[in-house]
């Protein structure tokens, strides 16, 4: 245990020290400001508008994080044998992966709580200042749903090291990320566009119904539903959100034992 919290910690510190992360870290402070000056141009629902954007933007930066600082890492780590140091002290592989993995996961929360705190103070100053076009509470709203907007990344990034515990470099490793990347995104509005009767009616049934699989088999990165109920202050439903969270925390939890099984097996020489 002592071994898994020390690579824990020294991954936060690695992944927080780089000049990226840093600068990373600002400019999640200063969007949300940034952002105001378009919402400022409707003029009609503009606490919607603006929370639109900031769950947009939430999923840019998260997608960023995972490829320019996650995936660095587990390529460094990987390709310049860095991996064999820490299984020298002695350290299970097991214990690697999860080290590394909960050591990213809590490199994260810095910038997710910078990017709350620093959207909330420009959801109350809208508030004051459009009170008729800002709904109360939209920070509070926003809060809950950039944590449930969250989930999704964290069952990625363990996507990220399965693909990782068997790639053989960084190119292998970037165009799987990003194809699962692209399947996660394109498949919600093709399984939408399947629910039209004359759509359903001129594709195979079989090609439906493995779409509907691969997408069962996928994390949820849009989010669509959270995102667009709470920026209309609609309410969730608590056995829907509870099932969401289940999903995602599973499959990540899933994805890394099945990325320790592969790299149980793998040849570091």
């Amino acid at each position: 245990m002592n071994q898994l919290i020390t690579l824990t910690w020294f991954t936060l510190k690695e992944v927080a020290y780089q000049r990226i992360y840093k600068i990373l870290l600002v400019t999640l402070i200063i969007i949300p400001w940034l952002l105001l000056i378009p919402t400022s141009l409707f003029l009609l629902d503009m606490g919607k508008v603006f929370m639109d954007m900031l769950f947009t933007t939430q999923h840019a930066w998260l997608t960023a994080y995972l490829f320019f600082l996650a995936v660095p890492l587990l390529v460094r780590d990987i390709e310049q044998g860095v991996c064999s140091i820490f299984l020298t002290l002695p350290m299970s592989r097991e214990k690697y992966l999860w080290g590394r993995f909960i050591g990213i996961l809590f490199s994260i929360l810095p910038l997710l709580l910078c990017y709350i705190i620093s959207a909330v103070v420009a959801f109350f100053w809208a508030e004051n200042s459009w009170p008729s076009y800002v709904l109360a509470d939209s920070g509070l709203s926003f809060s809950y749903g950039s944590i449930l907007i969250l989930l999704p990344y964290l069952a990625l990034a363990a996507v990220l090291f399965l693909i990782a515990a068997g790639a053989s470099g960084s190119a292998e490793i970037t165009l799987f990320l990003l194809s699962v990347w692209l399947i996660c995104w394109a498949l919600p509005p093709v399984l939408d566009a399947l629910q039209n009767i004359e759509v359903a009616e001129s594709t195979p049934a079989w090609t439906g119904m493995l779409l509907y699989g691969i997408n069962q088999l996928l994390p949820d990165l849009s989010s669509s539903q959270i995102s667009l109920k709470l920026a209309h202050q609609l309410p969730l439903n608590p056995a829907s959100v509870f099932a969401y969270c289940i999903q995602h925390t599973t499959y990540a939890a899933l994805a890394i034992i099945a990325a320790s099984a592969v790299f149980k097996r793998r040849d570091l020489s």
